[in-house]
């Protein structure tokens, strides 16, 4: 074969820089010697193919499209074979990923300003109320943390938006986060509630297995109790785990899954 020469010169022309690749849902090849139709060659990992060009990672990080047309067919067919594997590599891990632990959030736009101790706060509050619902439960739910000074305490939307306020911690992550799952914000809420109290056979099933079957569950315009974790006296490691349950069974009286 030729030396490499002319791929250096006119496939790098559509060469862009890539710098810290990462491919989470596929696993590398090995560099491979790609051969066009007339003998030259480049030596690349193969990262994605289309209809118009196949493009390698050469061994300086930098991604080069080749025109598919220059490829030998063999070279054309391996790049297709390829891009199916990491196609049905993607997939398998979406398809993981969706059966459980699909609550994720981020923090909202010109958090890089936030003070940098609020910011650890609401990230570590964040963190450890969706890993314990990830663990326990599958809500699947994209959140927005917000910095809020001016909110009194914290407040959520069905949107999946929170307001961090005065109050900053876990049990008030997993609290808010449960309005954005729909507790005393989804249009089905009030049609629950009658005289104070919460009638979703649901819940009120769900409740009793853990109270007896006289329990009551109580209910208002934004919130329940028990197992509201509305006050940092309500949480504990059962309650906190009761308090998945019931928004679960909730959910389920107000027709949302």
């Amino acid at each position: 074969m030729k030396t490499l020469s002319f791929f250096a010169v006119r496939w790098v022309r559509s060469a862009t820089v890539v710098l810290g690749i990462c491919f989470p849902m596929f696993i590398h090849a090995a560099p491979r010697t790609w051969a066009s139709a007339d003998g030259r060659a480049l030596t690349g990992e193969f990262l994605r193919a289309d209809g118009r060009a196949v493009t390698v990672v050469r061994s300086d990080g930098r991604s080069v499209a080749i025109p598919r047309a220059m490829l030998t067919p063999a070279d054309q067919k391996a790049a297709d074979d390829m891009s199916a594997a990491k196609a049905d590599a993607d997939r398998a891990v979406e398809r993981k990923a969706s059966t459980k632990g699909a609550l994720v959030y981020q923090l909202s736009n010109g958090s890089e300003d936030w003070p940098e101790d609020r910011k650890k706060r609401i990230v570590a509050a964040m963190d450890a109320a969706v890993q314990f619902l990830n663990q326990h439960a599958d809500f699947r739910k994209k959140l927005i943390a917000n910095n809020s000074p001016g909110t009194p305490t914290a407040d959520a939307n069905l949107a999946g938006w929170i307001n961090w306020g005065g109050s900053i911690s876990r049990r008030v992550a997993l609290h808010e986060i449960a309005h954005t799952l729909g507790i005393g914000t989804h249009e089905n809420w009030q049609k629950n509630i009658k005289d104070g109290l919460w009638i979703g056979k649901n819940a009120l099933q769900q409740l009793r297995e853990f109270d007896g079957k006289d329990a009551v569950l109580h209910a208002d315009r934004q919130h329940f109790w028990p197992y509201g974790l509305n006050q940092d006296n309500e949480s504990s490691s059962i309650n906190d785990l009761r308090h998945i349950q019931m928004v679960q069974a909730m959910r389920k009286d107000m027709g949302m899954h």
